[in-house]
């Protein structure tokens, strides 16, 4: 894996040394962004990953951003925080719940606080799930795992210009460092989740594009599920011991698994960029058994064993 990869860095590495010029005090191009005078809000940190359906007063949406322009943030005059509404049990008893956006608040620039280690303009943005609700005009006892609060953020200009996630280039958006602007956040609402921890997997490597004969006829090992919030896991191995048996090299990590009331997904990619897939085949309660596979062409079927732990029914992808 390492070396299928070395050379593609090499020469990305190369290229950026001879297009790029010195742009130390503005590490951002922002006659790429719609004009000249474009801005981007950077998510430095975010602080929370979802609302639990059971401790909606204590829930919130915090995040912080830092604001960048032409001017070192002190061009934009405002930043609009949105949020909407995207019921995903709508033939529940409680029906389709969704709800249009609206608007939640809005932080002038004077509000923001230059960071004495970029020098930019900074602000947490906290806004409460009881004001979320009040908003939208919702109240707790419709919420329902999976549902999900789509909050966006604005960036005003004094020329009337607006820069959100409307009009951001992917490359903004999903970048990293200073580049990585979105301009919003999915917050899903979750049940009490508890899937981490210590687990043994055994995996049979099924994909022909990878050197299976270092991993027949399986490799077993031990990783973890590791708490990053309410319903949210980092994966230590998206491949259970396929990185190490066939490419000699380490876990794949950098994925995340959400878990929203039995309702499993995954997020991010590995180290390497790529996209992962897991589907249930089996679920004994001791034994979890799972088809993976990422957009690379690796695959697998691993059975997965908690320490001293069962794995709940129900749970699905």
């Amino acid at each position: 894996m390492k070396k299928r990869y070395g050379f593609i860095v090499f020469l990305l590495l190369m290229a950026a040394g001879f297009s790029c010029t010195d742009k130390s005090t503005y590490p951002v191009d922002f006659d790429q962004l719609n004009n000249s005078n474009g801005g981007i809000l950077s998510q430095v940190s975010v602080l929370s990953v979802a609302f639990d359906k059971f401790n909606i007063p204590s829930a919130k949406y915090e995040l912080v951003l830092e604001a960048n322009d032409r001017d070192r943030g002190r061009l934009f005059t405002s930043v609009d925080v949105f949020v909407k509404f995207t019921d995903r049990t709508p033939t529940s008893p409680n029906g389709n719940n969704s709800k249009a956006e609206v608007k939640l608040k809005t932080y002038q620039n004077a509000e923001f606080v230059n960071d004495p280690t970029t020098g930019l303009p900074r602000l947490t943005v906290s806004i409460t799930a009881p004001e979320t609700l009040t908003a939208l005009g919702l109240v707790a006892g419709e919420l329902e795992g999976s549902d999900q609060f789509v909050y966006r953020q604005a960036m005003n200009f004094p020329d009337g210009r607006v820069f959100s996630s409307n009009n951001v280039s992917t490359a903004i958006a999903s970048g990293g460092g200073v580049y990585k602007s979105p301009f919003q956040n999915v917050v899903a609402v979750v049940c009490p989740s508890d899937i981490g921890g210590s687990i043994s997997y055994t995996t049979v490597v099924t994909a022909a594009v990878v050197p299976i004969a270092p991993c027949l006829p399986s490799v077993s090992g031990t990783t973890t599920w590791t708490v990053l919030g309410p319903g949210a896991y980092s994966v230590a191995d998206a491949t259970f011991g396929q990185y190490a048996c066939a490419w000699n090299d380490n876990p794949a990590s950098g994925v995340t698994l959400n878990d929203a009331c039995n309702k499993l997904s995954l997020t991010g990619s590995d180290q390497y960029g790529l996209i992962y897939t897991f589907v249930i085949t089996g679920n004994t309660g001791t034994v979890l058994t799972i088809n993976w596979s990422n957009d690379y062409g690796d695959a697998g079927t691993t059975t997965l064993q908690r320490a001293g732990k069962t794995w709940p029914a129900g749970l699905t992808f």
